[in-house]
């Protein structure tokens, strides 16, 4: 029984994922002002919860997969490699992205929303997407964690993983504001340099402190990883 519970949620949430992301890439109907925004250079790319759509739809498409062709072993040694991979990637890019996209979008919706999500978005963004976008993917990986056990690797890993995805999408962010000129989100253009400087890394610690927080659910939940004894 409840293999077939984690079967059927990861399922849900790839056909989830699915189906948001092809709603807004082809039935969104925005105005002709956000149709120029998405026309600048890297069009729906430029967007960070954009990133995350796609990889919490890759994700639990992977996770599916392993259901029915992979392996659900506690023992390293006896896992699939479907199962690994499956593995490393919830646990040093999936749960601190899903979980900071939902945390940090709902804060500044909550100071001032328009500074991420402005109240004209309200005529053509439709409520259910917002939550599809902004709200599910915290909620997501959050009941991941408590179906499903999950090995994590060591600290220094995971946290240069979340570095590395840091670090990629502020050079991408940079690099399209010095190309056009354009600040994908409004705190951006509004903040001065040095309050980017302070934004921005406030992100990144957040980022690694919720690597941190999926490892310790995930470890207070399922029991801590048995660590062999120096000879």
């Amino acid at each position: 029984m409840a293999k077939l519970i984690v079967i059927a949620f990861h399922l849900l949430m790839a056909l989830h994922y699915g189906y948001s992301i092809k709603f807004y890439l082809l039935d969104l109907k925005p105005p002709e002002f956000m149709k120029k925004v998405n026309n600048i250079f890297g069009g729906p790319f430029k967007f960070l919860t954009f990133w995350d759509m796609l990889v919490q739809f890759f994700y639990f498409v992977i996770a599916f997969s392993n259901d029915l062709f992979g392996s659900s072993a506690l023992d390293r040694k006896k896992q699939s490699l479907l199962q690994k991979f499956r593995d490393f990637s919830f646990s040093t890019v999936v749960f601190f992205l899903g979980s900071m996209v939902s945390i940090v979008f709902w804060l500044l919706f909550n100071l001032n929303r328009d500074l991420i999500f402005p109240e004209i978005f309200d005529a053509w963004f439709p409520s259910w997407l917002n939550h599809a976008i902004h709200t599910m993917p915290v909620i997501g990986v959050v009941v991941e964690l408590v179906l499903v056990p999950h090995s994590f690797p060591s600290r220094k890993v995971g946290f240069a993983m979340v570095a590395g995805v840091c670090f990629l999408y502020l050079v991408w962010v940079s690099y399209i504001a010095y190309l056009t000129g354009f600040w994908v989100y409004p705190i951006l253009e509004t903040l001065p340099m040095a309050g980017r400087a302070l934004f921005i890394g406030a992100c990144s610690l957040l980022c690694s402190f919720m690597y941190v927080v999926g490892e310790w659910l995930n470890n207070k939940y399922w029991g801590a990883p048995i660590k062999k004894k120096a000879k």
